[in-house]
């Protein structure tokens, strides 16, 4: 049986929610491994989640975002000097494994520059680009349905580790975010309808989270809608607008603050994304709409978590990019968008339902 390491890096660059699944991997890593030193790499868009994260003792922020602006700007020699002193930085903590659970060219890469001599990635069908040339050790491979999280965890088992029961997340501590008060109302639900551009398939109309959010109020909930950046803010002020007596959410400036305003929702409610897996990993109870992604994969995973998959004979797919004749354009004020036709299965009604039940259920006898 090879020695138990004593310094262990994680490489999971990108992306928000992908980062969030890593976390009971994380904590699995630190009960079994007390004195490790634990490291993760990470890029600068999800940097936010992991800084003075008690279970790490270094983050390396791979500026990928200030990067590729340097590269459109012309500034090649910054861009190779920054790179440079990032990969001396890892490598000087002489880590003894390092555990690629992203898989792609770019973090097996970088895997395989972090001088690890024992370097552990997904097996096929999860890695791509040929990372799985950069890797000394796999795991057997699980079955497609298996949940990223419980996927994840499996590379442990190459360091002979088996957390048994999935650990639950830890998350650094959050700044304080001050909300409107609930004033007698039945409950607070938060809806995020951002999705990313690399995520667009699975967007649900925007007049649906509108139609959704007048419904919740009209029930006498306080209904606020999340956002990130200008883009998601003028979208979420576009539903308030929308919706009567529902209102945008306070400003959040990093995604712990935006973790702030999550735990202090009754409900969440929004599509496979980021928001929505933090929301499900602070233990709050979380309605996802799933259209293209399967709910078993993909899905929110923690207790108090619900589903709603999409109805049509295609759903759920691995498709990036809607392939059907039918898909539904729309010009929207933030410009044209693509809805998939298995979103447009799922109904309001449905979701207003599904959202009254986890309120009823989340709710304390204090407050009902």
């Amino acid at each position: 049986m090879a020695q138990t390491p004593k310094s262990v890096l994680i490489v999971r660059l990108s992306a928000l929610g992908d980062a969030i699944h890593v976390l009971p991997t994380l904590a699995a890593l630190r009960a079994a491994l007390p004195e490790a030193k634990l490291g993760w790499a990470v890029e600068d868009r999800a940097a936010s989640l992991l800084v003075g994260h008690p279970q790490l003792d270094r983050l390396h922020v791979v500026r990928r975002k200030k990067w590729t602006g340097a590269v459109k700007s012309g500034s090649l020699s910054q861009v190779r000097t920054e790179m440079l002193q990032t990969l001396r930085e890892i490598r000087s903590e002489r880590y003894e494994v390092a555990l690629d659970f992203q898989s792609n060219f770019r973090s097996s890469a970088l895997t395989r520059l972090s001088g690890a001599p024992r370097r552990i990635g997904q097996p096929k069908p999860f890695s791509k680009e040929g990372s799985r040339l950069f890797f000394t050790d796999v795991p057997e491979a699980v079955d497609k349905s298996v949940h990223k999280i419980a996927r994840n965890l499996e590379l442990l088992r190459c360091l002979g580790l088996h957390p048994g029961e999935t650990p639950a997340p830890q998350l650094p501590p959050r700044p304080e975010l001050q909300l409107p008060p609930l004033a007698g109302a039945r409950g607070r639900v938060v809806l995020h309808a951002g999705v990313s551009a690399f995520g667009a398939l699975k967007a649900w109309r925007e007049e649906r989270f509108a139609e959704l959010g007048a419904r919740l109020a009209a029930a006498e909930v306080q209904v606020l809608f999340g956002w990130g950046g200008a883009k998601e803010r003028a979208q979420a002020e576009r539903l308030a607008a929308q919706a009567p007596g529902t209102s945008p959410a306070p400003e959040t400036v990093n995604i712990l603050a935006l973790a702030s305003l999550l735990e202090q929702a009754d409900v969440f409610v929004g599509v496979d994304s980021g928001p929505l897996h933090l929301a499900a990993a602070l233990g709050r109870p979380v309605l996802g709409l799933y259209g293209p992604k399967h709910t078993g994969t993909y899905g929110p995973y923690w207790p108090q978590t619900r589903a709603l998959q999409a109805t049509l004979e295609c759903s759920p797919c691995r498709h990036r990019r809607c392939p059907r004749p039918d898909v539904l354009r729309l010009e929207t004020p933030a410009g044209p968008v693509r809805i998939s036709p298995c979103m447009e299965t799922i109904e309001v009604e449905a979701a207003t339902s599904a959202v009254l039940d986890l309120l009823d259920a989340a709710v304390s006898p204090a407050r009902a």
